[in-house]
């Protein structure tokens, strides 16, 4: 048999992109056949002992983003089955850390998924014994925190204080939506955002919309004087400054303040890491449609 060579490889690899198979079929199952197709060639380029190039690392991000279909669980799939596939070390870690930091990289807020998956599924479980011990252990303890707040996942519906010292549950809240707001009254974003959002909010009714502003400073006086000074009174308002009711540093990621949490009827994370413009889109395009 003639041995392909490098340059024919990689020219198949090109037009294996750019040329679609025409079948018949509806558009999702064409782009399905033309993605396993692909994963066949990539799986056989990338145990080609020159494989580590630039312009394969384009054709690959080419690949992933506009032939596999767009939707975390279909991606991860792939991801593990391009690594998985490869038959050297070298080639795996490559794979790995390409996928990875893409994800990571990413604009999107569902890619979150996949690289939490591929940091499970191979860095915390199959490391390859080369990584900073440091960087791991960092990694599992963010892991962990991004587990519980993934979209698509189901919240974390927690216990906390009320600004008179009462307990209350998340899950005792009705609206058809739920937004957690985590912000510092001290924040001179919060300090707009959070009287901006109530507005918004009152143009709604409980059974739509239920809104926890949760404060997280440790200033109990601070706080009273924000609910105070801009009628905040009639949202839900709530703390836990020794986080020790609530623990909800265990469930949320609040990287910055504000952060906002979108949860639907089920309570599950719709959408999450957005401006409080975004807050407000949302709002005002899924219920103003529904009424």
């Amino acid at each position: 048999m003639k041995k392909i060579s490098y340059v024919g490889f990689f020219i198949c690899l090109f037009f294996s992109l750019l040329v679609p198979k025409a079948n018949g079929k509806n558009k999702t199952s064409d782009k399905y056949s033309v993605s396993q197709d692909n994963i066949k060639t990539f799986i056989d380029f990338l145990n080609h002992k020159d494989f580590n190039i630039p312009d394969f690392s384009h054709r690959l991000a080419y690949f992933m983003d506009s032939v596999i279909y767009q939707q975390p669980d279909t991606i991860f799939n792939v991801s593990c089955r391009l690594i998985d596939n490869c038959s050297s070390d070298k080639a795996k870690q490559w794979t790995l850390d390409f996928l990875f930091y893409r994800a990571i990289d990413s604009q999107i807020p569902w890619m979150e998924n996949v690289w939490v998956k591929l940091a499970e599924r191979y860095y915390l479980k199959q490391p390859f014994g080369n990584e900073d011990p440091g960087w791991i252990e960092r990694l599992k303890y963010t892991v962990k925190l991004k587990k519980h707040c993934l979209i698509g996942e189901k919240a974390v519906l927690f216990t906390a204080l009320t600004p008179q010292g009462d307990t209350l549950n998340l899950k005792d809240l009705s609206g058809k939506y739920m937004i957690i707001c985590f912000y510092d009254p001290d924040c001179t974003h919060c300090k707009e955002a959070i009287p901006s959002l109530h507005k918004l909010y009152k143009k709604y009714t409980p059974k739509e919309l239920s809104i926890v502003a949760f404060n997280i400073s440790d200033d109990i006086n601070l706080w009273r004087s924000f609910i105070q000074k801009h009628k905040l009174q009639d949202w839900t308002n709530l703390w836990d400054p020794d986080r020790d009711i609530s623990r909800y540093d265990n469930f949320y990621d609040t990287p910055l303040s504000p952060s906002f949490y979108i949860l639907d009827s089920e309570r599950r994370i719709i959408s999450k890491d957005i401006e409080i413009e975004e807050v407000k889109t949302f709002l005002t395009e899924q219920l103003s449609a529904e009424n």
